[in-house]
């Protein structure tokens, strides 16, 4: 319900102390504010009380009211931008701070206005990676425009059983939309189970292929001989 205007809780207390009766209280409030619906027996019984006891009907608690606030405190936000500023991938769980986790996670979001990244795990090159890409990209560069639909692109996910690092728990924060350069090198690990499936120029799927570890070159080729290039 929309909050009464001082004019109108003004009116109340006037017409009240006039007809010393709510319903004719309410019928005045009608013909005088018709825009605005009417307040209640139980608003104009606290509006009027209010101003008998207080001196005002307006809230003079406004604007300071509430519990007052600690977690986020001005000490609390500097120790968290110290903490920050010394060791960016701090995490909130064992920070140290005599913070909780959620005021640690306020602090940083909606008064350091920083963001937690996630580490990026990148495939290590190697010397000549770099080679081999740019011969493939001249290649290409000679095909005609229709051999694009004739392409497969195919993506991979692996499942491994060793201890390799998860990097959705480790993460560092950064100020927001200033993302830091965080990334973690990896080999290659035959621990693992793997899997394979590729979209065509066309729009049609290829069929998702399970396969334990890695593929050789020999198998990897009897894949695509195999099973993708039948599809095509």
């Amino acid at each position: 319900m929309q909050l009464l205007t001082k004019e109108q809780r003004t009116f109340i207390f006037e017409k009240d102390y006039q007809a010393k009766n709510f319903q004719q209280v309410i019928q005045s409030f009608q013909e005088h504010f018709p825009e605005r619906q009417s307040p209640t027996k139980m608003t104009i019984w606290r509006n009027v009380t209010r101003y008998r006891t207080k001196g005002a009907s307006l809230n003079l608690n406004k604007g300071r009211s509430g519990r007052k606030r600690t977690g986020r405190s001005e000490e609390n936000v500097r120790i968290v931008q110290g903490a920050l500023t010394e060791n960016p991938k701090i995490s909130a769980r064992k920070s140290g701070l005599d913070v909780t986790i959620f005021t640690f996670n306020r602090i940083i979001t909606l008064d350091l206005k920083w963001h937690p990244y996630q580490m990026q795990v990148r495939n290590k090159l190697l010397d000549d990676d770099l080679p081999r890409r740019l011969n493939f990209v001249q290649w290409f560069l000679q095909r005609n425009v229709r051999f694009v639909d004739d392409i497969v692109v195919g993506s991979e996910a692996a499942f491994h059983l060793n201890d390799k690092v998860n990097n959705h728990n480790v993460c560092t924060y950064a100020p927001k939309n200033q993302p830091p350069n965080f990334n973690f090198d990896v080999g290659i690990s035959r621990d693992k189970v793997s899997v394979s499936m590729g979209l065509r120029g066309d729009g049609h799927v290829i069929s998702p292929y399970f396969y334990k570890n890695n593929l050789n070159g020999v198998e990897y080729l009897g894949l695509i001989n195999n099973r993708i290039v039948p599809r095509l």
